[in-house]
């Protein structure tokens, strides 16, 4: 199985402002996201990124990705999901519910992100650079102890000035 981790951030590496607001990201990159979950039929994503999508306008939202497995990664195994949505309580757990597919997508946030990495479970990192930067903000990683050597693969430019780096584990 291979397990890509797919994340758009600012210039300086932010996820979303301090408040966790992703008003930054633009309709180019949600649309990326939608074709990748879409080429994978699944995605991971942690608690506090389900709630905070949750709250986006209409056609940028989860429950918009229809035939899709969505795993929730929650460490409260009595959290309420909505219909459509599986929840797992560890990158472990997400990926044994995942265990039919050939490629899953993980997608943040950075606690997450950084459970993944330092458990050795993402084999390829897609990151969709906006141009934009962000003062405060959450990171792509979460501070933990972990290094890891990245070979790049890719650089794709789009005409909006994001940038796509995709880099193999």
């Amino acid at each position: 199985m291979k397990v890509i981790l797919y994340m758009a951030i600012s210039l300086n590496g932010y996820i979303a402002d301090e408040n966790g607001n992703e008003d930054f990201l633009s309709k180019e990159n949600w649309e990326k996201f939608c074709g990748l979950a879409r080429g994978c039929g699944n995605f991971i994503v942690g608690r506090r990124t389900y709630e905070a999508v949750k709250n986006w306008g209409d056609g940028f939202g989860f429950d918009d990705l229809k035939g899709i497995k969505k795993v929730i990664i929650s460490q409260d195994e009595s959290y309420k999901l909505d219909d459509g949505y599986i929840l797992a309580s560890s990158p472990k757990d997400a990926l044994l519910k995942l265990q039919e597919f050939d490629s899953v997508l993980v997608t943040g946030g950075s606690t997450i992100n950084s459970a993944f990495i330092k458990d050795d479970l993402l084999n390829e990192i897609i990151l969709n650079i906006e141009p934009a930067l962000i003062g405060n903000g959450i990171p792509l990683f979460a501070k933990d102890s972990f290094y890891k050597k990245l070979e790049f693969v890719s650089l794709e430019q789009f005409k909006s000035g994001i940038v796509t780096l995709k880099y193999k584990i």
